[in-house]
């Protein structure tokens, strides 16, 4: 009885080949017209970052008062939106990644600029658009 089980289940073993080939059928060459392939990767999404501050520091200059220093303060990256229509692509071209730069919406707000602890105004910056960028990465 044991010698049966086994002999059955080395049948089914066997079998197995032919039942995961049982769908596979050919194309004709209107049913190939229609087939695509696909290769790199599309980026699309909604992105907003802040940054507590960035402070650039004349360490040259011999003050005590801290006036040698700029500083960026509460600035917010928001809106940043990549539509899905018009996604990031990343794709190899010629032996190079290509990244591919769509319309990016969105704006960039410095909340305080600061020479030293004196407050000279806040910086924006609207409407960004990298549209038709292409950049391109390789090694050499």
């Amino acid at each position: 009885m044991m010698t049966l089980k086994k002999i059955a289940l080395a049948a089914a073993v066997m079998a197995l080949p032919y039942v995961a080939h049982a769908d596979l059928k050919a194309l004709d060459d209107t049913d190939l017209a229609d087939v695509t392939g696909q290769a790199g990767i599309s980026i699309a999404g909604n992105f907003n970052a802040t940054i507590g501050s960035i402070v650039y520091t004349d360490t040259e200059a011999n003050v005590t008062d801290g006036s040698n220093s700029l500083s960026l303060n509460t600035v917010s990256l928001s809106g940043f939106n990549i539509d899905e229509n018009a996604p990031l692509t990343i794709d190899v071209a010629d032996n190079k990644l290509q990244i591919g730069l769509p319309t990016i919406n969105g704006e960039v707000k410095v909340g305080a600029v600061n020479i030293g602890n004196t407050s000279i105004g806040g910086v924006a910056i609207n409407d960004l658009n990298m549209a038709g960028s292409t950049v391109k990465v390789w090694g050499h």
